[in-house]
Parts: C-alpha cells; sequence; structure tokens
C-alpha cells in the first residue's frame, strides 16, 4: 500500500503544524517581558492572587490545602512551593477561560473536572486523584503528570501532546475525541480501558506501557477512528491488548502485544495495517471479524493458546509472518480468505514474556473467624425493670420465602405464649408480637415456627441480648434466623420506660444513664455512632472503639455497615448491596432477584439489590458510555458520593461494545460494576428460562466484582466450553458455575469445587472486598 503524493503533502505539513506549536509552547515558557511574582500562604485565597495579577505573573503557592474552585482568565503561571493541594469540593477546581496557562507542582482532589478546557497550555508535575476528569484539554502539553482515582484521566481534543504520564486506577486513563494528538512514554495500569479513542484521526501513540487493566476490558481501544498510528507500546494483560471498531486505516507498528484474551481484536474494518509486532501468549493472537483487506505482515505471531488467527466473514493479507513453528498453524477460518503464503521460517525477533505460565491462580485473603463473648450470666433481681410492667415484644421486619412464593404462617410462642402472622414470596412485615412476662425472670424462652420447623431464642431482659438459634456474631447475622425454605430478619425488646431501646438493667448498672431519659441517637464517645447500635452488636458507647474495622470481610466497616442498617446491614455477618439501574424497554424481574438472594443465602451471604431507576434508551453502551452511566446516575456527578464503595452497580441495557451478554466495568476507580445487554439475552430466551438466564447473567459478571477471572482458572470465561465440538466444553464440564459458559444462561450459582476433575472452588475464592481493591492479573 503505497503513500500518494497527497498524503506526503498532508503528513509534512501536519508536522510542520506540530513544530510550530512546540515552538510557541517554548516561547511562552520563555519570559517575554518582565513579570512579577505572587505569593499566596495558607489560609489566604488563591483567586484574589489571579484576580489582582496582570498578564504574564507567576503566582507561587505555597504549602498547604487549598479549598477554592478557581477561574483563570489571564495568561499567568500557577507553581506549587512544596505539598499543595487544591480541593474542588466537588466542583470543577479550576475553569480556564483564557490561553496560555502554565501549571506545575499541584495536586487536585475532589472535583468534577478538575482543569476544564486548558487550551494552548502547559501542565507539568501535577497529581490529579479523586474526580471524574483530570484534564479537558485542547493544544496543550501535559508532561509527567499522574492521574488516578478518575472517571477518566485525561479527555483530549485537539493538537495536545501527553508525555511521560502515569495512569491508575481510573475508569479509562486517557479519553480522545479529536485529531492530531500525541501520547508518548506513558504508562497506564489498572484502568478499565487503557486508551479510549472515538470518532478520532491521525493521532500517535509511541512507546507506552498499557498493562494489568480490567480483565473484562483492557489496552487500547478504537471506535469510528481512522488513520491513527500505535507503535512501539507493551501492551499487556487484559481483555484485550488493541480492539478496533469500525475504523480503518490504522497502523500497528513494532508493538509487543501478548498475555491477554484477544491480542488485536478488529471487528468492521478494513485497510488496517498490523506490522513488525510480537503478538504471544495471548488466547486469541489475532480476531478479526467482518474485516476487509487487513493487512498483517512480518510479524512473530506465536504460543497463542486457541488460535493464532481467528478469522470470520472476512480478508486479510498475512503473509511473510512468523507462525512459532516451520508449518503454520492454528488458524480458525470461517467464510475468510487468509492469505498466509509465503510465511516465514525463523522469528523475527527475541521476546520473553514477563509472566510466569504456570500461575493460573490469585491468592486471596482467607476470611477470619469472628468471636464475641456475651455476658449471660444471671443477675438475680426480684424486677428487672421497677419501673414499667415488663412486656416482651419480637418485630418481625422482613420475611421471604426461599426457592418459592407460597404462602407461609409464622407462629411465635413468648414464653410459651402464642401469636401468629404469616407472609408470602418477600415481604417487608412489620409485625410485632407482645408478650406480658414475669418481671422476676430474666431469661425469657422464644420459640419461632415456619411450617414444622421451630428454632429457639433466649431472651436476656437484663442485657436486652439473645441467643441460641440466632446470637451475635452468627454467620448469616443477629436478628437473622434461617429455616429450610424460608428466612426472617427480627428483634426483640421490651417496653422500656424512656423507649430508647436500652434495658433498665444495663442503663442502671452497666452504663450510669438513666433510665427515664430518653438516649437514643446520643453519642456519648464521639465516635459518630449511637448508643442503640453500638449497644445492640456488643460495642461501648463509652470507650472509643477503631470502627473502621472490617469484621466479616464483605468490604464494609463499621460506619458504612451502621449506615445500611435500615437495609439490613449487619458488622458481623456478609452483606453485599447491589443498585440497579434499567434502560428504557427492559425489566429486572423480581422473580431473578430473589433466584439471586436463594443462591447467595445459602452461602451466608446477605445480598441486597435495589432497583433504583430507569436511563434513556440507548442502542449500544460502548467503554465510555458505560461510564457516564456511572457517573450520571450511579455517583450522581458527586466524586465523594456515599454510594461509592458501599454499592455495587449494575446496569440493564440494550447490547454493549459486543453483542454478547455482557462485562463488568470500571467506572472510576475499582471494579464495582457491570452491565447484562437485555437485548441479547432476550433474543435468546423467553418466559421463565429467561428470568433464569438474566440472574445467572448477572451472577457471571458479579462474579468478576467478586474477583473471578479467566485467571482464577482455566474454566473461567473460557470460549473453547461454548460448544460440544470445542474442547474446554468436555474438559471443564464438571466445572459446574455460571462462571463456565458452559452453564451460563442456566446456572444460578458459583461452583464449590465438589462436582470431580477440572472443578474449581468458586465460593471460597470470591473476595467480597475486591469492589474495593481491585489489581487484575498475578
Amino acid at each position: 500500500m503505497g503513500i500518494t503524493a497527497k498524503n506526503f503533502i498532508e503528513k509534512i505539513f501536519n508536522n510542520m503544524k506540530k513544530i510550530a506549536f512546540i515552538l510557541a509552547i517554548l516561547i511562552f515558557m520563555a519570559p517575554a517581558y518582565f513579570s512579577d511574582e505572587i505569593v499566596v500562604e495558607n489560609g489566604e485565597s488563591i483567586q484574589s492572587a489571579i484576580d489582582s495579577a496582570d498578564e504574564g505573573d507567576v503566582i507561587i503557592i505555597n504549602e498547604g490545602i487549598y479549598h477554592e474552585n478557581l477561574i483563570i482568565n489571564k495568561s499567568i503561571s500557577i507553581k506549587g512551593n512544596g505539598r499543595v493541594i487544591i480541593d474542588g469540593g466537588g466542583a470543577p477546581s479550576v475553569i480556564i477561560k483564557s490561553r496560555d496557562i502554565r501549571i506545575e507542582n499541584i495536586c487536585f482532589t475532589n472535583s468534577n473536572n478538575f482543569i476544564f478546557y486548558a487550551k494552548n497550555s502547559f501542565i507539568q508535575n501535577c497529581t490529579f486523584y479523586s474526580g471524574k476528569y483530570g484534564i479537558v484539554a485542547y493544544n496543550s502539553v501535559i508532561k509527567n503528570c499522574t492521574f488516578y482515582k478518575c472517571g477518566a484521566g485525561i479527555l483530549i481534543k485537539k493538537d495536545n501532546m501527553v508525555q511521560e504520564c502515569h495512569f491508575f486506577k481510573c475508569g479509562i486513563g486517557i479519553e480522545i475525541n479529536g485529531e492530531e494528538n500525541e501520547i508518548k512514554n506513558c504508562d497506564i495500569h489498572t484502568c478499565g480501558v487503557g486508551i479510549y479513542m472515538e470518532n478520532s484521526t491521525n493521532n500517535f501513540i509511541e512507546g507506552s506501557d498499557i498493562y494489568k487493566n480490567n480483565n473484562n476490558e483492557g489496552g487500547i481501544f478504537l471506535l469510528n477512528s481512522s488513520y491513527n498510528s500505535i507503535e512501539r507500546c507493551n501492551i499487556s494483560y487484559g481483555s484485550f491488548g488493541i480492539r478496533i471498531m469500525k475504523s480503518f486505516h490504522n497502523s500497528l507498528v513494532s508493538n509487543k502485544i501478548f498475555k491477554n484474551r484477544y491480542g488485536v481484536k478488529m471487528e468492521y474494518c478494513s485497510e488496517n495495517i498490523i506490522k513488525k509486532c510480537i503478538i504471544t501468549g495471548n488466547r486469541f493472537g489475532l480476531t478479526v471479524e467482518n474485516c476487509r483487506k487487513i493487512l498483517i505482515n512480518y510479524n512473530d505471531i506465536t504460543k497463542n493458546y486457541m488460535y493464532s488467527i481467528d478469522a470470520k466473514y472476512s480478508t486479510c493479507d498475512a503473509r511473510f509472518n512468523w507462525w512459532g513453528s516451520p508449518i503454520p498453524k492454528k488458524f480458525h477460518l470461517v467464510v475468510s480468505r487468509v492469505k498466509y503464503f509465503p510465511w516465514l521460517l525463523n522469528p523475527l525477533f527475541t521476546f520473553k514474556c514477563s509472566y510466569n505460565e504456570n500461575s493460573t491462580e490469585k491468592k486471596f485473603e482467607e476470611d477470619k473467624e469472628i468471636f464475641i463473648t456475651k455476658n449471660v450470666s444471671e443477675a438475680s433481681l426480684n424486677d428487672f425493670d421497677p419501673m414499667v410492667d415488663i412486656k416482651v415484644g419480637i418485630k418481625i421486619k422482613r420475611a421471604r420465602n426461599i426457592g418459592g412464593e407460597s404462602k407461609k404462617n409464622i407462629e411465635i410462642f413468648i414464653d410459651g405464649k402464642k401469636n401468629k402472622t404469616s407472609f408470602k414470596g418477600d415481604e417487608i412485615l412489620n409485625y410485632t408480637a407482645w408478650q406480658n412476662v414475669d418481671d422476676g425472670k430474666q431469661n425469657i424462652e422464644i420459640d419461632i415456627k415456619i411450617g414444622a420447623e421451630k428454632k429457639n431464642v433466649v431472651y436476656d431482659i437484663a442485657r436486652g441480648d439473645w441467643y441460641g438459634d440466632d446470637f451475635l456474631g452468627d454467620k448469616d447475622g443477629y436478628g437473622h434466623i434461617k429455616f429450610k425454605d424460608a428466612e426472617m430478619w427480627f428483634d426483640i425488646f421490651y417496653n422500656d420506660y424512656d423507649r430508647d431501646g436500652l434495658n433498665y438493667f444495663e442503663e442502671v448498672y452497666i452504663y450510669g444513664t438513666s433510665p427515664s431519659f430518653n438516649d437514643y441517637g446520643k453519642d456519648y464517645d464521639n465516635d459518630s455512632l449511637p448508643i442503640q447500635w453500638e449497644d445492640r452488636y456488643g460495642f461501648s458507647d463509652f470507650i472509643k472503639e477503631n470502627h473502621t474495622c472490617d469484621y466479616d470481610n464483605d468490604g464494609l466497616n463499621e460506619y458504612e455497615e451502621y449506615h445500611l442498617s435500615s437495609k439490613f446491614s449487619d458488622p458481623f455477618a456478609k452483606d453485599i448491596f447491589v443498585e440497579v439501574d434499567v434502560m428504557e424497554g427492559y425489566e429486572m424481574y423480581e422473580e431473578s432477584i430473589q433466584m439471586l438472594y436463594d443462591a447467595f443465602t445459602t452461602h451466608n451471604i446477605n445480598l441486597h439489590i435495589f432497583v433504583d431507576e430507569k436511563i434513556p434508551y440507548k442502542e449500544r453502551v460502548y467503554y465510555r458510555d458505560a461510564v457516564e452511566i456511572y457517573w450520571k446516575y450511579f455517583l450522581n456527578e458527586n466524586a465523594s458520593s456515599f454510594k461509592h464503595g458501599i454499592y455495587h452497580y449494575a446496569i440493564i441495557v440494550s447490547y454493549s461494545s459486543s453483542k454478547r451478554g455482557g462485562h463488568a466495568f470500571v467506572g472510576y476507580e475499582n471494579l464495582d460494576s457491570f452491565l447484562l445487554a437485555g437485548e441479547y439475552i432476550n433474543k435468546w430466551r423467553v418466559g421463565e428460562k429467561r428470568k433464569i438466564a438474566y440472574a445467572s447473567l448477572f451472577v457471571h459478571e458479579f462474579g468478576h466484582t467478586l474477583g473471578i477471572f479467566d485467571d482464577t482458572f482455566g474454566g473461567v470465561d473460557n470460549e473453547s466450553c461454548n460448544s460440544p465440538w470445542l474442547p474446554g466444553y468436555w474438559i471443564y464440564r464438571n466445572y459446574r458455575s455460571c462462571m463456565n459458559y458452559r452453564y451460563a444462561f442456566e446456572i444460578i450459582d458459583y461452583s464449590d469445587g465438589s462436582h470431580g476433575r477440572n472443578d474449581f472452588d468458586d465460593w471460597s475464592r470470591i473476595n467480597l472486598r475486591f469492589f474495593k481493591d481491585s489489581f487484575y492479573y498475578p
């Protein structure tokens, strides 16, 4: 494929433009006239200094934390001296309304957009964390900056240079939506997508390391983007190394692409070039679908486990490549024409992948056992509350059928006296049974019966606690009791005089508070947790304790558990909270939700799903779209949203970036989110099977947010398990898990490893804290 005279002239012209731009920046960096320095001390206003500055002045900000939102409307320089932090308080930290701004040595945090509309500016040695966008840039140089905990690190439009920057823990590292941008020598890892390019042309990515991004997303993604070049990059450990959709005339030259699920994947593309690359150790080396005139020449394409080339409805020129052996192999062609003769008999390059091929399992920290010592000693009083005639109450808050929706009766026996109520399906009851008891009797027997099965607890009137078949610290939660085919949430108390939930005995003999004064909501140790909550779970409100602990290893500390206490959260039992938003035209079925509850409650994990709101219809939701939905509908454009780090997030959409069931994605910092493709599910299932499919694929994608991936176990997300004519279908037939593509759509469960050879114990390996601290690959 030759270069026309027109293209050659255009290339020279573009290079001249870039040279002129860089010279302009250098001229700007040099003092063109005498400038004044304005020094801002900690506690003073940066904005006031900007307002009083003249064109060309330099503002020096001394060390400190500044809670400001700046508007820069003149050509000035702003430099930090020492550790300078600007906290945007959720709004844009800096809005630039002028050209030729220079910003150096400043840390920006807690903002919607840290620096918005940087035009003809120079930004160097800055840090951006905890916000939606780090920088929205035009015609600017961004050098040696760090971006983390961002929806997207940088959104660049036109004629920008991003050089020697570091991106990690972002939904998208760099987003390109424009032309003539250059990205050089950057380091991008632990993001959702490293570099995302949409509707962009003539961009150049060079010499960057892009690795260990989300196993369900990956390195570089191009959508509707053409005439872009990716050269001399190391791209590894991702769902895809480079993925290109509906894009033309792009070139991949001299890249090392290894240890991805898909090394390079192209869909609906034409005339893209792959040249002088090393593509090795991937599951699929090259995948092309519905592509034309793809040139794949002079590459080393070796040790790719399933296929070197997987071509469907495509044409490729794949001559002059080294395929790892004198005879090419591992070609999978479906209605495609791939030219691969002549091929090379020796490798072009020497390269060893930096990974351990024998490493197939992740190591997770094991759960800690919880031991709580209960004080159930006899108190020996004639009257345990002289202020009232004691009546014991048991309040049934919620009752739920396991595996069905039939109506069930609940019989409650308090000190031998019977009360009765009923429920159907999953019902919030708020029913309270009362019984007058002997005021001198410390321990009150309570029996709870559902069907033929009976449970017993003993309520201690002195301490206000109970024990027996439910107790503080048991695995399924305090005030939560399970039967064979039902579960129930409840509370036990008596009619104390001041109605603060603290019993007379503990107020007088333990806490020293007044039984005639209502202490509800008081926080005597100033730890932000009220006395009635600390009392319920065995803490003291008069000794400040460490409540940042996560005793049950569910990713929630005590403050977060308290925040969710009205939703049945327990600090000593595993809870998972999921918000679900649904696109117009689709549905998250209540029956599917109940199936999910059934699966998790069997393993003593209390799953809580809340269907929140509708999101507008969109035919396809690509990676950037998912990030936008996450910020708009989940975080409400607030980087400090209380839901972040407490809830997982799921969206039901039409189709995702692939016309498959869905995928997990990073919207902000960690892998706490996933989407399901409702149109895809609806196409393949109807009736009751559709509801099962929604639940099964929900558990599958949810499993990724719990740390289960294809590198955890070989049967996870293995395309060779899809069909009976593929080897994985039989190799992993005993792996009876929804994480196995063979059983997706039908099994609503992870495997427990008990099914024989090549099975895997998902349940013992899921990590409930992964959504708060996500790292991918060994």
